[in-house]
């Protein structure tokens, strides 16, 4: 159940944050922002006023299972995952539901996050789930069939070696740059496993840019 997390992102500018001449109001990436300090300037709520705070909403997702994950919040609209690792968005300020994007994959265990990027109008959620990256349209939750294969990269793939002997899974979000994403992944711990390359994706093509 995800309980005003508008509210309790913001209440983290109540600790001691980095130099106050560098603005960090927004939660558009994980850890709030590419720099990943998970730290507000927002001074709205502080000491005097937060033991007043109430809830404002709260999601229920209708699964069971445990999840780490952190939402983004981006021009009012949160995005997130189930504990099966759908990926949701709602109005920040009321909870209302906007979308619920099922892969038809369940997946379980940690999934830290999404990636959002945007140009003018087009407006882009990069959810992993299991082997894939999808790309979503932020503002209705479909996936943009130009990008990778109908809508998805598969990780097992650019890895110089046959993909379906492949184990990778991106576990915590990576970086947006410019038009590109960057991202590890998990792989297993124990030979044979798969290489931990860091790579490069085209934000719109979802074509490998380097490794």
């Amino acid at each position: 159940m995800f309980k005003a997390f508008w509210i309790s992102m913001v209440v983290l500018g109540l600790s001691q944050g980095p130099n106050p001449v560098t603005e960090h109001n927004t939660w558009a990436a994980y850890g709030g922002s590419p720099d990943q300090i998970r730290y507000s300037s927002l001074r709205q709520i502080n000491r005097e006023n937060v033991s007043k705070l109430e809830v404002a909403w709260s999601y229920d997702t209708a699964e069971t299972g445990g999840l780490q994950t952190q939402p983004v919040i981006v021009d009012g609209v949160l995005y997130a995952y189930t504990p099966t690792h759908k990926t949701f968005a709602l109005r920040a300020a009321t909870g209302e539901h906007l979308w619920t994007f099922d892969p038809a994959i369940t997946g379980r265990g940690p999934n830290r996050g999404v990636m959002y990027w945007a140009n003018g109008n087009d407006k882009r959620v990069f959810a992993a789930v299991d082997q894939y990256v999808y790309a979503l349209d932020a503002q209705t939750g479909k996936t943009i069939p130009t990008f990778g294969e109908n809508g998805r990269v598969d990780l097992r793939r650019d890895l110089d070696r046959d993909p379906t002997g492949q184990s990778v899974r991106l576990t915590s979000p990576g970086v947006v740059y410019k038009d590109t994403f960057i991202i590890g992944g998990r792989v297993a711990e124990a030979l044979p496993s798969s290489p931990g390359y860091i790579r490069s994706y085209d934000v719109r093509t979802g074509m490998l840019r380097w490794t």
